[in-house]
């Protein structure tokens, strides 16, 4: 639960990101929206959240199987 949580929230943060870069038109924010490293914490926090789902689903199927 904490996993999917936690790159939930990443997720979140990084599209809140995006919707301030547009809101307040800066270009600092455009450019560490844009940067590399803003793409790879993306990718970690789909990654966390499918993995964190897949955690989820395995809990449950066990007690339904169970």
């Amino acid at each position: 639960m904490y996993l999917f949580l936690t790159g939930a929230g990443l997720l979140a943060a990084i599209v809140g990101l995006f919707w301030l870069k547009n809101r307040l038109e800066n270009p600092v924010l455009a450019r560490i929206a844009y940067s590399g490293l803003v793409a790879r914490l993306a990718v970690v926090g789909a990654a966390l959240s499918v993995l964190g789902l897949l955690l989820i689903l395995g809990e449950f199927a066990g007690r339904w199987l169970a």
